[in-house]
């Protein structure tokens, strides 16, 4: 059976937690010290399929 590479293109909405002491801070500081808290999938298209070898 022949093998193929899907190369697909994703777009998330992904929601963090984060102690901060203003709007700002939290948005400097998500990635650092945040906790994920969610993620939904909001687009997916498949860009090629291509035979392998």
């Amino acid at each position: 059976m022949p093998r193929y590479t899907v190369e697909i293109s994703r777009t998330e909405t992904i929601t963090y937690s984060v102690e901060a002491t203003s709007a700002e801070d939290a948005e400097a500081r998500y990635l650092m010290d945040g906790e994920e808290t969610g993620s939904e999938t909001a687009s997916l298209s498949v860009e090629s399929v291509t035979e392998e070898g």
